[in-house]
């Protein structure tokens, strides 16, 4: 139980060591997630540390998760008379990037001859792990894959995402926050709330519609292209 006690404790320590590295040395690579997912993955390729141990020792931080994207929504809360104006826009724009994003996938997959299953993992990955897990199942894919992908999208978009906006000329706060939360879900909305308060508040909201979109509109979007084939 002790050790297990501390791999947890272990953890969290080289998250806020990351953390605090960051905001002394501002480099994308060296995002907080990014460093502990390679971190721990070269811990346990080194040790041959049980995964499943691992997972156990950690599962205090896993019940964490959830209480923290439900702080996401704080700066919604705080920025809600910035959203509301325009809250019709951000749904429909959260539609297009939801809809663009499965078709992008299932177009790449088809070009490239892809399994079916892998085909349905790819349909919905703008959103957080729980839902593409669900919806990935739903499909017939493989959730394994759907989590990996969601994840590696999500740490894509917190490195390189506000470097990527800022290349391609997008300077408005709303119109930052909102693509990283479409695009990139909690991962790109925390690197939002660290940027600015309204990106955030926009990230957050987007994030929130675009969940509500992808769970509803996904499934049925997606078996309607399979019918084209």
């Amino acid at each position: 139980m002790i050790n297990l006690f501390m791999v947890s404790a272990l953890t969290v320590l080289l998250f806020f060591s990351a953390r605090k590295l960051y905001q002394r040395i501002s480099l994308p690579i060296l995002n907080p997630v990014l460093i502990c997912i390679l971190a721990i993955s070269a811990f346990l390729l080194l040790t041959k540390f049980d995964y499943k141990v691992y997972q156990q020792a950690t599962l205090p931080i896993h019940y964490l998760l959830e209480p923290a994207v439900v702080a996401l929504a704080y700066p919604l809360y705080k920025q809600f008379h910035q959203i509301k104006p325009v809250f019709f826009a951000l749904c429909l724009t959260s539609w297009l990037g939801v809809s663009l994003s499965t078709l992008s996938a299932f177009l790449i997959c088809q070009f490239f001859a892809a399994d079916p299953q892998l085909s349905a993992s790819m349909a919905a990955l703008s959103v957080t792990t729980p839902i593409t897990l669900l919806i990935s199942d739903y499909l017939g894919g493989i959730p394994a894959i759907a989590a990996i992908m969601v994840i590696l999208i999500g740490v894509f978009g917190g490195v390189f995402g506000l470097h990527i906006l800022h290349w391609c000329k997008v300077d408005h706060m709303q119109a930052k926050g909102t693509a990283l939360g479409v695009a990139c879900h909690a991962i790109g909305t925390a690197a939002a709330i660290e940027h600015h308060p309204m990106a955030g508040a926009f990230a957050s909201a987007a994030m929130t519609i675009t969940a509500m979109i992808t769970a509803l509109w996904v499934p049925l979007f997606y078996h309607w292209l399979a019918t084209l084939i």
